[in-house]
């Protein structure tokens, strides 16, 4: 995620209308049964996804295109395993070989996609930033596969997506959504999973402007944020509803107009390439450096994440997966 003054996008939610809604506190649902079963399991495989990205790799950055692309076929393997069709969207950055990894095919009647870039900057082990992402897609991937979706659902680990690629062409998430709107690809949302693994209960632990406090924004950092543009509004909404009732995660929401055109600073990700394109998009985030003191630093490390946290958001994601479409 690259790094910008994000709290200028909260300063002036009513003047340029904004609309967003808030729910803090964990909801502490009791565990029963076969939740409580899969939930050990989903804790222990992030964790293990999360050890590979962020300490067996490390930084995993353009200029190191050895770690690229270990990560590249980290996700591979994973997504193969899980017994999903798997492809590679290559192309040539700063004249090393990159791809983003595919899993499943566009359905021609109408497709969900739910991606993370496993990339990093240079210098940092880049455990929330993005190694928290991908775990979440990996195990929201293997979760899909234990039952049928409404709709049909892609899964794409996105390359390059940090400086000193970040705006420009050869972002992998950019290649993806200009070739599926070429290729007039049905895409009826997609999910950017982009640093989801800081979460801390402390008060005073999230930055937030001065107006948006008197908005009844929270600050302590222990909720994740949905960003969307106007088309994406009910993708918004649905993804949230399907949050509060499946997990004990908070969340609070914002959409912005113009797709983001009068705040630069809510094009943080990938999700804004393919509002660029037309299609509905949603970033899910912990707020990467306006909560985040680990952020693009050596110190953004595996034991600074909250496994409990990351578990809620993807037990909740794989309800949304299955239920997305109604």
């Amino acid at each position: 995620m690259r790094r910008s003054y994000l709290s200028l996008v909260l300063l002036t939610p009513i003047i340029l209308g904004l609309t967003g809604t808030l729910a803090f506190g964990f909801k502490g649902h009791p565990l029963l049964g076969v939740e409580l079963v899969e939930k050990t399991e989903i804790r222990r495989r992030l964790r293990e996804h999360l050890h590979y990205l962020s300490v067996e790799l490390g930084e995993r950055c353009i200029f190191r295109p050895g770690n690229l692309k270990a990560a590249e076929d980290y996700v591979a393997r994973i997504f193969n395993e899980l017994g999903y069709e798997v492809r590679r969207q290559s192309f040539i950055c700063q004249r090393v070989e990159v791809a983003n990894v595919i899993a499943g095919n566009p359905d021609p009647r109408g497709y969900f996609l739910l991606g993370a870039h496993f990339d990093t900057v240079a210098g940092t082990p880049g455990a929330d930033d993005n190694a928290s992402g991908v775990a979440v897609l990996l195990e929201v991937a293997r979760l899909a596969r234990k039952g049928p979706t409404v709709r049909p659902w892609a899964f794409v680990g996105f390359t390059t997506e940090e400086p000193p690629v970040f705006f420009t062409p050869y972002m992998g998430s950019r290649v993806y959504a200009k070739t599926a709107r070429k290729q007039g690809e049905n895409l009826l949302g997609m999910l950017c999973l982009e640093s989801v693994g800081y979460f801390v209960d402390a008060p005073h632990s999230q930055h937030i402007p001065f107006p948006l406090r008197c908005l009844g924004y929270s600050t302590t950092g222990n909720y994740l944020g949905l960003v969307g543009n106007r088309r994406s509004q009910a993708l918004v909404q649905a993804l949230e509803q399907t949050l509060k009732s499946a997990c004990a995660l908070p969340v609070a929401s914002l959409t912005v107009p113009f797709g983001g055109g009068l705040i630069p600073e809510t094009r943080l990700s990938d999700h804004a390439n393919f509002w660029d394109e037309g299609y509905p998009a949603v970033m899910l985030t912990d707020t990467a450096f306006l909560r985040n003191p680990n952020y693009h630093t050596a110190r953004d490390t595996l034991d600074t994440l909250n496994l409990e946290a990351m578990t809620e958001l993807t037990w909740g994601l794989a309800h949304f997966v299955r239920e997305a479409g109604k």
